[in-house]
């Protein structure tokens, strides 16, 4: 049964929303869907205000539609004065590429009342599976016949079989700031993606030298520790597996082509980060607490969001819906709410 959306003042659900409203109206919001080629900004922010209230609510976008239309203290509270037809909103909708739509999150994200990026000490890496709302009826669907399509079957100890994508997440272990998003079709293997998500933090300038990276065992390999300390200079804490063990790793961890410079003298940065990793490996268990927190955010993603099972197709609908749920909740997280247990809380308050 679908809620009736009645926005009262003194609700913290309600009110919570409201400060979502309010990055929507704000001037460097309106900015920044400038900068990211969102021409016509006014309808594209009552588009995003109705899709994000559909996602808070995890309502159908047809039926949040009707009760806007329907209701004019709803209008009122969303600040819209002339809506739009809802052919017109699923069109501005899909309008444009779903980068532009990355790029909007996590520039309005970064502009969010964050710590800054210079300041971020640790980031915390981690995968989970985007499922499609697909029943497959008993049947097989061979690669053969899902070569056209935008998503592949897999499997997970969680989903089992599902049909979809792989999202992997950074996040700054403080605030919870989501920093990179990357979403592979199906469900490669984790130790494959590491390289591709530090490059993508590099790229954004979020990777500094010397910054601890925590992930899970997924992400576990030898290769995936040298290319942490030698291709990337940052200390890779990757909780380790049984093998290999902690000595065969200071035998395997050899030092760069460049760790000599033009006078001989070795570059003492990639000795630092071989010590700090040997040193906090033994100790890898007293991180698991702030590793948990990604847990934590891909729990209320999917729990409190719309995004447990998505009813979309294409690889354009997925990876936008995708990122405006990481919006909603970056912004859901900046207003103050700085652990995930607060907002889940309130969200489930009525």
């Amino acid at each position: 049964m679908n809620v009736p959306l009645n926005p009262e003042k003194k609700d913290p659900v309600w009110g919570l929303f409201g400060k979502v409203l309010k990055v929507i109206d704000s001037k460097s919001f309106k900015e920044e869907l400038a900068r990211n080629g969102l021409t016509k900004i006014k309808k594209h922010q009552i588009m995003l205000k109705l899709v994000l209230l559909s996602l808070f609510f995890q309502l159908d976008l047809s039926y949040v539609y009707n009760e806007v239309e329907s209701s004019r203290k709803l209008r009122n509270f969303l600040g819209i004065d002339e809506l739009l037809s809802l052919k017109q909103i699923r069109e501005i909708y899909h309008r444009h590429d779903e980068d532009k739509y990355l790029e909007l999150c996590l520039k309005t994200l970064n502009k969010m009342n964050f710590q800054r990026i210079r300041n971020i000490k640790t980031i915390v890496l981690d995968s989970t599976s985007i499922t499609l709302d697909l029943k497959f009826g008993g049947k097989f669907l061979s690669k053969q016949k899902l070569l056209l399509k935008d998503y592949k079957r897999c499997f997970s100890t969680n989903e089992k079989h599902y049909a979809g994508f792989k999202m992997t997440l950074a996040i700054d272990h403080k605030t919870c700031r989501p920093l990179a998003i990357l979403i592979h079709k199906g469900c490669p293997n984790d130790t494959t993606i590491f390289d591709d998500m530090l490059n993508e933090l590099k790229r954004r300038k979020i990777l500094k030298k010397g910054q601890l990276i925590l992930a899970d065992r997924g992400f576990t390999s030898l290769e995936n520790y040298l290319i942490g300390i030698n291709k990337y200079e940052v200390v890779p804490l990757l909780f380790p597996k049984k093998k290999p063990s902690l000595i065969t790793l200071i035998e395997r961890i050899q030092n760069p082509l460049d760790y000599y410079d033009q006078y001989d003298d070795p570059n003492q940065i990639y000795q630092y980060l071989k010590d700090k990793l040997f040193n906090l490996l033994p100790h890898w268990e007293d991180y698991r607490r702030q590793r948990w927190k990604i847990e934590e955010f891909f729990k209320f993603l999917k729990g409190e969001l719309k995004l447990k099972k998505i009813h979309a197709y294409t690889k354009r609908s997925v990876y936008k819906h995708v990122y405006l749920n990481v919006l909603l909740i970056g912004i859901m997280i900046s207003t103050g709410y700085r652990k995930i247990e607060e907002i889940t809380r309130l969200v489930n308050f009525t």
